[in-house]
């Protein structure tokens, strides 16, 4: 993914989420004494390497003039997901608004929720279960 956002299409906003206050410090254990590649890591904590590694994204994206911001939580609870969810749900509403479309209207997902209609019983879609259930008994299954 982060090969695409730096070398591929201008199409992009990228938004990182950055967690403050970790719950729990996990030390990376130092278990690759041995491997120039890894041991530096080893008594560093988990948190620190990933915010770093954030921050080394978010920095070659800066550098490649892609756009991108960052939305810091104190910490991860339902009021600060909620708040999160809320205003991307509200910045979709307004910028369909803007562009005069209706951001909530998804033809590439319609079908799949219809199939989820009719193999959930819901009524008005007995026939099309039948079709869905022949289709999907047809297809080729694979066990790895």
């Amino acid at each position: 993914q982060v090969q695409l956002y730096n070398e591929g299409p201008y199409d992009k906003v990228i938004t990182f989420i950055q967690l403050e206050n970790f719950e729990r410090n996990i030390k990376i254990p130092n278990i690759h004494c041995d491997l120039p590649e890894l041991s530096y890591l080893g008594g560093k904590n988990l948190s620190t390497l990933l915010n770093t590694e954030l921050a080394g994204t978010e920095y070659a994206l800066t550098e490649n003039n892609r756009p991108n911001l960052k939305v810091i939580f104190p910490q991860i609870n339902p009021f600060n997901v909620g708040q999160f969810i809320f205003a991307y749900e509200f910045q979709t509403a307004v910028m369909g608004s803007l562009l005069e479309i209706n951001p909530y209207d998804q033809p590439g997902v319609e079908l799949g929720k219809k199939v989820t209609y009719a193999m959930m019983g819901r009524k008005g879609y007995e026939d099309f279960n039948i079709e869905v259930e022949n289709k999907l008994k047809s297809k080729k299954q694979v066990m790895m």
